[in-house]
């Protein structure tokens, strides 16, 4: 049995952690295990997003700018068909040599960092949402943004505070398995074990 587990929430719940914890628990069960952030990146676009910087004013590294433009708001397209080559011809290849690939962040979060920075209009988000690939199991790890930025300051509380509402609004379109992420990183840990048995 292959098995694609993913790890989605924002930036701070602690996703790294538990996707290092899960990794060592199925290795020490003797399973071939694989851990990926491939599905939080572009695949055939990757080429076009130094060109997706210059339209948008954005500097060469780091976050692309907020896009407030019309034009750019269409990326959606490409990154939805990117996002599918990508699940096809790159982790559906993966899920044969592996009896789990686990996946830190996902193609959910690439939807909820393309609405964010403008990159998709609102009605598209909750529309394709819902057509992404899915893997078997599927994890949101969930703090209040405040719990976060005691743990990080990376960005702005603002920033927190609008990707939690995004993430919050997800839940309702994709089925999640929803962790309480404030607790502990091993009963975390637990609850997912739980979940996985």
């Amino acid at each position: 049995m292959r098995v694609l587990i993913s790890f989605s929430g924002i930036d701070g719940v602690g996703k790294s952690t538990q996707v290092k914890l899960l990794l060592e628990h199925l290795r020490s069960r003797g399973k071939k295990a694989h851990v990926t952030e491939e599905m939080f990146g572009y695949f055939l676009l990757k080429p076009l997003i130094p060109l997706l910087r210059v339209a948008t004013d954005s500097p060469s590294g780091g976050p692309v700018k907020r896009n407030r433009k019309f034009l750019p708001k269409l990326w959606f397209i490409p990154a939805f068909i990117d996002i599918w080559a990508s699940y096809i011809f790159k982790i559906r290849p993966m899920l044969t040599k592996y009896d789990f690939v686990i996946a830190d962040r996902f193609y959910t979060d690439i939807w909820a960092n393309l609405f964010y920075y403008g990159y998709l209009p609102g009605w598209a988000f909750g529309s394709f949402v819902k057509l992404l690939p899915r893997s078997d199991k599927a994890f949101m790890l969930w703090v209040k943004p405040e719990v976060v930025l005691r743990r990080e300051r990376e960005f702005s509380p603002e920033y927190y505070k609008e990707q939690a509402k995004i993430y919050k609004y997800m839940t309702g379109q994709v089925s999640f398995r929803i962790i309480n992420a404030g607790k502990g990183p091993k009963v975390v840990f637990g609850e997912i074990k739980k979940l996985l048995d």
